[in-house]
């Protein structure tokens, strides 16, 4: 049934609102998706911004030659030879190795073998340098002929004052807590990330940097260790303890390497290829889709609203020419009405 006024007029506004009910609410629904894709790109911004500020204190540690040791002696110089960098521990390495085979050497690989818990282990490079071995972490392992078994033996490292050493220390822990604390907030249960897996899994990656399968001494030797809500704490005393004892070189590798693992998390996070990189663009992929999605709405809704404006204007105006009708046609009755009682 047609609306009308007061002034027996359409109410043209109520009418096309009424009509574009459905039309609107589709707009509103992908306006609010927009702005959920938007917070959660400034929330992975953020967390992104927050990593990277880790990595500055970890590789304030990895890349310090404070915290890494300057040589590396090999007991036979000609077979094999090796360099330090970020996570390379003070000390004879536990797993002497043989140098099996050696790339132009009859062979297109370089293999090494050594025993582990009993275990004989055999790596391989397509080169004669192997970089990145778990068991001889920060090393760097150049090999030049076949033979062994060869001990590596990186020196101790040159250590700095105390209070330089703990202030890195504390400020990489600190970061961490930091970093950890905001992906709490972001994935409470009312939050931005309440039901992403990427942020907790996030968490996890920089928790897990605390463990290693090769240890000489403990993180917690180093006054560095986790809780039971899923952060950090760093004890002082405690680093300027150790850095002052006997097994100071091992506290000191412990630290770096740790510092080299976070290096490593963080590093993988946030590159062009990492997680963040991922949710970041594909969130980014949507806001566009819905961009456009809204802008095509946005033009049909003023497409229709217009039309059916039309429509009803016309309408209106019939019915205001009816009502003129009407009234032309209520005089003339009157007059003929009052013409026959006057003839009478």
């Amino acid at each position: 049934m047609v609306a009308v006024s007061t002034f027996n007029l359409i109410d043209i506004d109520s009418i096309v609102s009424s009509l574009m009910v459905s039309d609107t609410a589709r707009s509103t629904r992908l306006t609010a998706q927009k702005t959920e894709r938007n917070d959660e790109i400034t929330a992975f911004q953020a967390l992104n911004t927050s990593l990277l500020a880790i990595a500055t204190k970890a590789e304030a540690i990895s890349e310090s030659t404070s915290w890494v040791p300057a040589t590396v002696a090999s007991s036979d110089s000609s077979t094999a030879t090796a360099y330090a960098s970020g996570g390379a521990v003070a000390g004879a390495s536990p797993y002497p190795f043989t140098v099996t085979t050696i790339v132009g050497g009859g062979s297109d690989t370089a293999t090494i073998t050594y025993t582990k818990n009993g275990v004989l282990q055999t790596k391989t490079s397509t080169s004669n340098t192997f970089t990145g071995l778990a068991d001889f972490p920060g090393l760097t392992i150049t090999v030049a002929q076949t033979g062994g078994p060869v001990t590596l033996t990186p020196a101790a490292t040159a250590s700095t004052t105390a209070s330089v050493m703990t202030s890195a220390a504390e400020g990489l822990v600190d970061t961490l807590n930091t970093t950890l604390a905001l992906i709490t907030t972001q994935t409470a249960s009312d939050a931005v990330f309440s039901s992403e897996f990427t942020p907790r899994e996030i968490s996890q990656k920089l928790l897990n940097t605390a463990f290693d399968t090769y240890t000489l001494a403990s993180l917690s030797d180093a006054g560095i260790q986790l809780t039971r809500t899923g952060s950090f704490t760093f004890t002082e005393g405690t680093l300027t303890t150790a850095l002052a004892g006997a097994s100071s070189e091992e506290v000191i590798g412990q630290v770096g390497a740790f510092a080299a693992r976070v290096d490593t998390v963080v590093t993988q996070l946030t590159s062009v290829t990492g997680s963040i990189s991922r949710e970041i663009s594909a969130r980014q992929d949507q806001v566009n889709w819905l961009t456009g999605q809204i802008t095509s709405a946005t033009e049909d809704i003023a497409r229709r609203k217009e039309s059916l404006t039309i429509y009803y204007s016309e309408l209106n105006a019939q019915i205001q020419a009816m009502q003129n009708q009407q009234t032309y046609l209520k005089t003339q009755l009157d007059v003929f009405v009052k013409s026959i009682y006057s003839n009478n």
